[in-house]
């Protein structure tokens, strides 16, 4: 009778052995995972910090930028007020002609957005924070970079080649553009009767004032996405 068992116990054996060995496998798997998941984790959260500071760099340029087309509007403004007024240009006239033809540009970091696609978009685990992100990158910068181009050939092309009729420009440390504009009395009496000057000083302030509109809005998406990437860092 004994004999007659030995099959079934050692049936029973190997069975339990290949439980064990498939115990074994599902436990390596799951450790594998949990390793990947991990190292993913890691990756993921690495992205994000450098994307973020990449944001926090562009919101400081940007939001400068922004400043500076105040000014810009500003002085535009003025160089028409005191035409209208003044027979003889002052100092202050002429810095304001300088402030007006100023062309800032915003250069967005990419480091971070670079990394993430070498990695894989993937690798972020919110949807929704990973259409955010490459819709900034890939929308919202473009698009903005677009007005700024549109401005810089119209600055280029129309706007200082018209300046250049009337105004040369020169350093000065003192100012805070640290430049200044000259002109004669002779060119200002010219410039006063001249309303192709003041249509081209419109046409500026309207330039700056658009892509002013743009900047604002993409200030405030990076804003956003900012916050949504603290509150993803958070969890």
């Amino acid at each position: 009778m004994a004999d007659d068992n030995r099959p079934l116990k050692y049936a029973r054996y190997a069975v339990g052995e290949i439980i064990l060995v498939v115990i074994g496998i599902l436990i390596a798997l799951q450790i594998n995972t949990w390793n990947e998941e991990r190292k993913t984790g890691i990756i993921e959260t690495k992205t994000l910090k450098e994307i973020r500071s990449n944001l926090m760099f562009d919101l400081v340029e940007l939001d400068s930028d922004i400043d500076i087309m105040d000014s810009i509007t500003i002085s535009g403004e003025a160089v028409i007020d005191y035409l209208s007024k003044y027979d003889q240009p002052n100092d202050e006239f002429k810095y304001n002609v300088q402030v007006s033809r100023i062309n800032p540009h915003f250069d967005p970091m990419h480091g971070g957005f670079s990394l993430l696609n070498s990695k894989g978009l993937d690798i972020i685990s919110n949807d929704s924070l990973r259409g955010s992100i490459s819709k900034l990158y890939e929308s919202s910068y473009p698009y903005y970079a677009k007005y700024e181009n549109e401005r810089i050939f119209k600055i280029n092309n129309i706007i200082l080649p018209k300046y250049a009729e009337y105004f040369s420009f020169i350093s000065n440390q003192n100012n805070y553009f640290e430049a200044t504009s000259e002109i004669s009395q002779t060119d200002y009496i010219a410039l006063k009767n001249d309303p192709s000057f003041i249509n081209i000083l419109n046409l500026a302030i309207l330039e700056n004032n658009m892509v002013q509109n743009r900047a604002q809005r993409t200030s405030g998406n990076i804003n956003d996405l900012i916050d949504f990437i603290d509150e993803e860092l958070r969890d």
